[in-house]
């Protein structure tokens, strides 16, 4: 493999790396984009896309949505129901995530500028001004790097960047709806307290269901505790439940990043930046993807350089992940007390409302009051939001 120089190279064909190269070749950048899986390739995913994501996506996702709600289940497990809904609006969309990674490279493939090495696992990354990546079939060259290759990224380890507090575990299974069923559907649900300091979950999509556990603790027998919860839930399957089981880490919490000298974005769960609350990862990874891209486009442009997306990721998706990290830590040790206070009407309908215009975590706390609700503890929040940026 023999290329030019390209304005950016992407490691990574995720949701960030993906968007982050659509975004560089609407600036009229030229991008190469590597990835160490053949495409398509499985991905262990919910696939839930909540508004604000497709708001940081800004695109149509007909093509590749599988299902569209209103309406959600919040519950304690085996102790409380509770729902979730808004008249008029979506709340979470659907996607399998191996036809949705590869629709979003299909998207740029014939751009011009755009060059995408699949099947490229990198070896060694180096810089001298401009960097050269080699990988088993050659070497890219480029002026940027973005390192969106997940939890256990080589970007990361090799400039030391990203942080994060933790790793959850996730496991899920997909139950096809021709090898299984249930007594009556039911709306996305989250069934806290199925697993230590987690949950289960249950999304349904057009053919399937993804139901699945996740959890920050140490968890053990998590085979067992997922079959339990499959059958909890009312599943009757003429197959093997757990015939497709994935597992996987999940870094969150990495919301304190060194700034390194050299023009490297990292983005998604490369650095860390899901949301330790709820597991969501997708708009970490969208929403620093297109930062990235137009910190990129600044830097080349002669008005910025790289240190100005850590500025506004600071502004941002850090401050989700640092709220959302501090949040889980109340969240899961008192799970009555955190439900109780999200199904108060003053909070609850603005949450609500927030969550379905695409607000970020950080706005949708701040429309609902649920900080307020919190104010012997607001002052140290506070102060350490202030040391974050």
């Amino acid at each position: 493999m023999t290329s030019p120089t390209y304005d950016v190279i992407v490691i990574g064909a995720g949701p960030g790396g993906s968007n982050a190269a659509t975004a560089a070749l609407q600036h009229g950048l030229s991008v190469a984009q590597v990835d160490r899986h053949r495409f398509p390739r499985l991905k262990p995913c919910g696939g839930g896309v909540t508004m604000k994501s497709f708001r940081s996506f800004g695109r149509d996702l007909k093509p590749v949505l599988r299902g569209e709600f209103n309406h959600i289940g919040l519950n304690v497990w085996q102790q409380r129901d509770s729902a979730f809904s808004h008249p008029t609006r979506p709340l979470l969309r659907m996607v399998e995530r191996a036809q949705f990674d590869a629709w979003l490279v299909s998207r740029n493939l014939g751009t011009s500028g755009f060059q995408f090495y699949d099947d490229e696992r990198v070896l060694e990354i180096a810089y001298d001004g401009r960097f050269r990546i080699r990988t088993a079939k050659g070497t890219l060259r480029g002026w940027h790097l973005v390192g969106a290759d997940g939890a256990y990224s080589l970007v990361n380890r090799v400039f030391s960047i990203g942080r994060p507090k933790g790793r959850a575990v996730a496991l899920e299974v997909t139950l096809r709806r021709d090898s299984a069923t249930l007594p009556e559907e039911i709306p996305p649900c989250f069934d806290l307290g199925v697993i230590p300091q987690g949950y289960g979950w249950v999304f349904p999509k057009d053919d399937h269901w993804n139901v699945g556990l996740y959890s920050l603790g140490k968890t053990q027998n998590l085979r067992h505790q997922l079959l339990a919860y499959i059958a909890g839930k009312g599943f009757q399957c003429s197959s093997e439940p757990l015939a497709t089981l994935a597992a996987h880490q999940f870094p969150y919490g990495g919301y304190r990043v060194s700034i390194p000298d050299a023009p490297v974005y990292l983005v998604g769960d490369a650095g860390g930046f899901g949301d330790a609350l709820t597991g969501e990862g997708i708009y970490h990874a969208l929403e620093s993807g297109r930062l990235a891209a137009n910190a990129i486009h600044d830097s080349l442009g002669g008005s910025g350089n790289h240190r100005d997306y850590y500025r506004r990721l600071r502004q941002t998706v850090l401050l989700d992940t640092f709220l959302s990290y501090h949040a889980s830590q109340f969240f899961y040790r008192n799970l009555g007390r955190a439900v109780s206070a999200l199904q108060s009407p003053s909070i609850r309908a603005p949450m609500i409302e927030a969550f379905a215009a695409g607000a970020s975590f950080a706005e949708a706390i701040k429309q609902s009051g649920w900080l307020g609700s919190t104010a012997a503890r607001l002052p140290r929040v506070l102060a350490a939001v202030r040391k974050l940026r």
